[in-house]
């Protein structure tokens, strides 16, 4: 692989647990399935701080075991738990969250870190107070959160593109949400953008592709899109021309447009290789 931004960062892959989605509403016209794919976090560590990107959602979601739209799924406060002490840690252990959107997937459990530096887009917070109306029948936020993050004298609210510490920027790429953004890192294996539901799927990126695993690392034979398709838009994209805006600067920051340089937020094959 390209050396590229090799940097300090050890990036690890954090099991939030799974809900059963139909790939159409994530791939629009492409493959009318159900999958079983996982609530993803990201651990960053660089023997002095422990930064998580995203904590996954909270049980309080499901009713009677299943998720929004009556699909199944198990995920909750212990998942994330149970991921960091795989890792030695424990919520009050982790120094800093960075957020990539405020959805409820992404941020359900920041009650495990009520002091903790939380770092968001300034837009995605009045998107989490103000959201669209397209946004309020799919219980895209979690409205218990807001005191919550309220609460936290840490919180800091960004506007834009920012360094953040060694080794880690933050992009703004809205389209997803208002104030969706990346995470850069040079990691001890190169770059990684953490793409968040930038890109909910590898396949959604990288359209061309054939197959994709589910939760449990089944293959599944996809169908590919045609060259002339550069990224497939989910149905939870709310702005297309800021979405596709935000695709070209991700682009942007990568050495070779390939996957291995991105995480994404509900890619199955990230719990079965290391990133």
């Amino acid at each position: 692989m390209n050396n590229y931004g090799i940097g300090k960062w050890k990036a690890f892959t954090l099991d939030c647990g799974w809900h059963v989605a139909n790939k159409i509403n994530l791939s629009p016209g492409w493959d009318d399935m159900k999958i079983e794919l996982p609530y993803l976090a990201f651990l960053l560590q660089d023997g002095e701080k422990n930064i998580l990107i995203d904590n996954g959602i909270n049980e309080r979601f499901l009713i009677d075991g299943k998720a929004w739209g009556g699909a199944p799924a198990d995920c909750g406060e212990k998942d994330i738990v149970n991921s960091l002490k795989k890792h030695g840690l424990e919520p009050s252990d982790i120094d800093i969250i960075l957020y990539t959107h405020l959805h409820n997937d992404h941020v359900g459990n920041c009650q495990l870190f009520p002091s903790t530096v939380s770092i968001a887009q300034w837009d995605d917070w009045d998107n989490l107070l103000n959201p669209c109306p397209a946004e309020l029948p799919r219980r895209d936020f979690d409205f218990q959160v807001i005191p919550m993050l309220k609460e936290n004298k840490n919180i800091v609210l960004v506007e834009g593109d920012m360094e953040f510490a060694e080794g880690i920027k933050l992009i703004k790429t809205p389209g997803h949400t208002r104030g969706s953004q990346c995470i850069v890192v040079n990691t001890t294996k190169g770059i990684r953008i953490f793409v968040g539901d930038m890109f909910h799927l590898r396949c959604s990126a990288f359209p061309q592709e054939t197959e994709m695993c589910d939760y449990r690392g089944k293959v599944h034979k996809i169908t590919p899109a045609p060259e002339s398709w550069p990224t497939i838009p989910s149905t939870l994209v709310y702005n297309y021309y800021d979405y596709y805006k935000s695709y070209h600067k991700v682009r942007a920051h990568t050495p070779e447009w390939k996957p291995e340089y991105l995480a994404f937020g509900h890619e199955p094959s990230h719990l079965h290789i290391p990133i």
